[in-house]
């Protein structure tokens, strides 16, 4: 857990993606310096590889936990990437669990939920052959594959290189595990829960995410786009990202 700042009005909690740690969020708390930040590790993921959870309601649990610890009763904000947005969501609108002074939500990049049974399992198939493939396969050529899909399209090479080797220490059955735990399959649509709730919910997403972007005005979203970022935008333009989020928070 990293932790920045001095006064906590208001707290602001990060959750990293699938892969990633606590320490992926650093460039952008290093530009929040006026707000206390607290970053986690998920599950199963950097220094909580031994955490082990079987669903979302688990997974919030431990994250009900750990932002306990970290704020105490402060208010705050949770701040989520691709996985961490969606476990982000499930916490704030479906987990029976105590949430504390949850003052909003800020998803980069998370899907809301699929549609149909069809969807699930088709989806569910996919994060099998996944999950088998980093439990038994080299990092390399599991991550080389894994950022070749199409909501990473726009990385260049040596983006796309960058990304396999800062993951590498990070991919194994763990991953598997998690991908499993966490399945887009298992999570419910959340979209008229994001709709009828009072809780604020902000939507970031970068210019060239062009599946997310769509997903958000479709859904008629509360949408903040990054400038010259794709999927992992919080990464590609920090400057932009933090700079919306201040704007947005101040």
């Amino acid at each position: 857990m990293a932790v920045n700042g001095e006064q906590p009005k208001p707290c602001l909690v990060f959750l990293h993606g699938l892969l990633g740690t606590q320490a992926d969020w650093q460039p952008i708390i290093d530009r929040l310096p006026h707000f206390h930040c607290v970053s986690l590790d998920l599950p199963l993921h950097g220094a909580q590889k031994a955490a082990i959870v079987a669903d979302f309601a688990q997974t919030c649990r431990y994250l009900a936990e750990k932002i306990q610890s970290a704020v105490g009763g402060n208010p705050y904000w949770l701040i989520g990437y691709s996985l961490g947005g969606r476990i982000a969501l499930y916490y704030a609108l479906q987990a029976q669990i105590e949430r504390g002074h949850l003052q909003g939500l800020i998803i980069e990049g998370a899907n809301l939920g699929l549609h149909t049974e069809a969807e699930k399992q088709a989806r569910w198939l996919s994060d099998q052959s996944w999950a088998q493939r980093f439990s038994t396969e080299p990092p390399s050529a599991v991550l080389n594959d894994w950022y070749q899909q199409p909501v990473f399209s726009h990385l260049s090479l040596v983006q796309r290189q960058a990304l396999i080797e800062k993951r590498t220490p990070n991919c194994g059955v763990n991953i598997a595990q998690m991908l499993l735990a966490t399945s887009l399959a298992k999570q419910p649509n959340l979209v008229a829960k994001v709709r009828s709730t009072d809780l604020p919910i902000h939507f970031f997403c970068g210019e060239y995410d062009q599946k997310f972007r769509a997903q958000a005005q479709q859904n008629q979203l509360n949408l903040t786009l990054i400038q010259q970022a794709g999927h992992n935008a919080h990464l590609e333009n920090p400057d932009d990202f933090a700079a919306k989020l201040t704007a947005l928070l101040v």
